[in-house]
Order: structure tokens, then sequence, then C-alpha cells
């Protein structure tokens, strides 16, 4: 199943990770691994995937558009029910890295787009108060318009 998203990313992908920290930490926990080894909630679970929101918004690109599968497909395990501080920032990465590096979550939205539509229609699923993460379908849409742009 690790083909659905492409080949692990390796050395070229990772190219220039070692100027910043966060990114080598980010290296380092995922390189060589999965996308179904990263996809848990040990990596994304119990607030984690805020710090993981700030590393994929910094790792290279060829790294992001793989990993980033991890993050969604977490979000589609009952672990993630009621884990409003995983979802969230989920849309939160996908907006911040579209605007940071112009087409690397275009390039992939098509494959990406299921994911964001089901975080986007399962508010509730995810306990995420709308007053605190906003409305996730008006943020899903501000991602799908930066991607279709």
């Amino acid at each position: 199943m690790a083909a659905k998203y492409g080949r692990i990313p390796g050395k070229t992908e990772w190219a220039g990770y070692e100027t910043d920290l966060d990114v080598r930490d980010a290296h380092r926990m995922l390189f060589g691994k999965t996308v179904q080894e990263v996809a848990t909630a040990t990596t994304f679970g119990g607030g984690r995937a805020i710090s993981r929101m700030d590393e994929l918004l910094f790792i290279p690109r060829g790294a992001f558009q793989y990993y980033v599968f991890a993050f969604a497909e977490y979000l589609m395990t009952e672990d993630a029910r009621g884990d409003p501080d995983a979802a969230s920032p989920f849309l939160s990465l996908l907006e911040a890295r579209e605007k940071r590096d112009p087409g690397s979550v275009a390039q992939i939205y098509k494959n990406l787009a299921p994911f964001v539509e089901y975080v986007s229609a399962n508010q509730e699923h995810f306990d995420a108060d709308e007053s605190i993460y906003g409305n996730f379908r008006e943020r899903a849409n501000a991602i799908r318009g930066a991607c279709e742009a």
C-alpha cells in the first residue's frame, strides 16, 4: 500500500534538511518510513499533530508531498475521533504550506481532496468547536481555491 503515495522519500527528497532544527527532528522521525508506519496516534495523537504540522510545513517539498498523507491517513483512524488538535492543524498545514511554497499542495491536491473533504464534513467527529477552530468547510473551501487557482 505504500506505493499508493509513491516511493518513500530518499536523500534527494530530503536534501537540505540539516539546516533547520525542526526539520532535522522530522528527518530523524520519518526518514525511511512508510505512510502506514507514520500514520499513528503515537506520531499525531495527543496534541503531537501541532508539532508535526510545524515540521511538515518546513520539510523539503518531496518529503512533504509524501508524509502529508500520513497525517491525512491518521485523521481517518478511530484514534483521531475527538482530536480537534489533529484535524485543525491538518487544515492549517495545507493552508500555510501552499502559501509558503506555492504548488506544494496544489500538485497533490487531487489525492488530498478526499481527506480535506472528510475533515471538513466531520467537524463534530473531531469535537472541533467552531468558535475555537473556525469553520472547517470554509477552511477547506479556501484550500481548494488556493490549489485550483
